[in-house]
């Protein structure tokens, strides 16, 4: 039941959820592009001829990954915290109509569970698409020809950003647990 109610407020909130959406599958896109760079065979082969700059490089890359992960967290947690406050009335309307905080925190949490696997989804497919128009641009900039390419997918890039989202969708469902708690139907 309360899935349905979750997957009722989606629909009814599209518009909201829409700015939400694109956020989180833009997010998705730009950190699984960012992660997939080092999967294209031309890179590989340029790490292969040149070994200490390349895997200084490769390092560099991991390390702002992890930054542009935390920064890319604060965004869906601020996103999430506007879409929790412009649904304050709502909220109150369940608690008044005498359904708990620990229901109404779980609806949230469906939501953020459905919203979050439908983003990653999406935003994994839109970051394949945009890691292969850097990939041509990586090898544009290092004077590789264009034969050198080949279409990748890199396991280890969409590993990385289904955990990394994950525990950021898992902070943001706690956040809503915390927040809810808090709420008083006054306000």
């Amino acid at each position: 039941m309360y899935f349905k109610m979750a997957l009722k407020n989606i629909k009814k909130s599209y518009k909201d959820y829409a700015i939400y959406f694109l956020t989180l599958i833009l997010a998705i896109c730009i950190f699984y592009s960012f992660n997939s760079i080092d999967s294209q065979k031309a890179f590989i082969d340029i790490k292969s001829s040149n070994i200490k700059c390349m895997s200084k490089l490769t390092d560099a890359m991991s390390f702002l990954s992890v930054v542009v992960s935390i920064i890319l967290g604060s965004l869906i947690l601020y996103a999430n915290n506007f879409m929790i406050k412009k649904r304050k009335k709502e909220l109150a309307i369940y608690m008044t109509l005498g359904m708990g905080k620990r229901k109404v925190s779980g609806i949230l949490v469906k939501e953020t569970a459905i919203v979050g696997a439908i983003s990653l989804i999406f935003g994994l497919l839109l970051g394949t698409l945009v890691s292969q128009a850097l990939s041509v641009f990586t090898l544009k900039l290092f004077d590789i020809g264009l034969n050198e390419y080949r279409f990748a997918v890199s396991g280890n890039a969409i590993c990385k950003t289904i955990l990394y989202f994950g525990i950021m969708f898992l902070l943001v469902m706690i956040f809503n647990v915390f927040v809810i708690s808090r709420y008083k139907i006054i306000d």
